[in-house]
């Protein structure tokens, strides 16, 4: 009989061990900590350039040679000009990149006069947002935003504070143009973490086409010695003339030309 006893034992046993085993304390299972998780961007394997065309809102005739043009150039868009809606939509069709080219006091102002649409030192957080908003609304298919003037207000933190801020909240990406040495537009713009870069050469501020050409083979050095170089103009002939020249040396030389938002992908540390 004691045979009939040897699984009522065995079942007996395997339910105490069970007991035990649930109350032995387990550590739990801690995943590895991540600080943050971030996606590198490929290194460039060219040197690139990108090229920026300012002050577009006056004429169509003027813009229709870069708005045509075959290569990736961007162009900035002046708010309550009599075109600018008009070039703006007419330009992203043709798959330009567009940037509002924000107004902002420059040092000499009212003297110099940045026009409609500016940011001023004189105004207060709620008077620049609604400045802001304002010019945003005025230019369709907007990716980003360079000054335009502002050598006084990109040196003042609260007001530049302000707009980055608001450059932020909408995603924007944001290229200080230079017009000053003592700008602090970019350093902040990085500090608020906005995919930024900043303004190299001002390609035409001489409109002849030695002058240009002088100017747009810097540009391409610059490229060659960096790894990447900005470039404004403006909507000349000589500077499309120019920028088709330039286009035949940076193949040449095996220098790229970008859109503006790739290069800044690249140049930006948050990257």
């Amino acid at each position: 009989m004691l045979w009939l006893l040897v699984p009522v034992v065995a079942v007996i046993m395997v339910a105490a061990g069970l007991i035990l085993y649930n109350q032995i304390p387990v550590k739990p299972h801690k995943p590895p900590v991540v600080d943050r998780i971030t996606i590198p961007v490929q290194p460039l394997k060219m040197k690139v350039v990108a090229v920026i065309i300012d002050d577009v809102g006056h004429s169509p005739t003027a813009a229709r040679p870069f708005i045509e043009m075959d290569h990736p150039v961007a162009l900035s868009i002046l708010p309550e000009r009599p075109f600018s809606r008009e070039l703006a939509l007419e330009a992203a069709e043709r798959g330009k990149t567009i940037l509002l080219h924000l107004p902002m006091e420059p040092v000499g102002y009212p003297a110099v006069d940045p026009g409609p649409g500016a940011i001023l030192l004189s105004h207060t957080r709620d008077e620049i947002k609604e400045v802001f908003d304002r010019d945003i609304a005025s230019i369709p298919r907007i990716v980003g935003i360079n000054n335009h003037m502002g050598s006084r207000a990109t040196t003042d933190p609260r007001v530049m504070g302000t707009v980055l801020d608001l450059i932020s909240e909408r995603g924007l990406f944001f290229i200080d143009s230079r017009t000053t040495p003592e700008t602090i537009a970019l350093k902040l713009a990085r500090d608020l973490g906005i995919p930024s870069a900043r303004r190299d050469v001002f390609l035409d501020n001489e409109l002849t086409s030695s002058a240009i050409d002088v100017k747009t083979d810097e540009l391409l050095n610059l490229a060659g010695k960096n790894g990447w170089a900005i470039g404004i103009g403006h909507a000349n002939t000589e500077t499309a003339q120019a920028l088709e020249r330039m286009a035949r040396k940076a193949n040449e030389r095996n220098i790229r030309w970008i859109s503006l938002e790739s290069l800044v992908a690249y140049v930006d540390p948050g990257n």
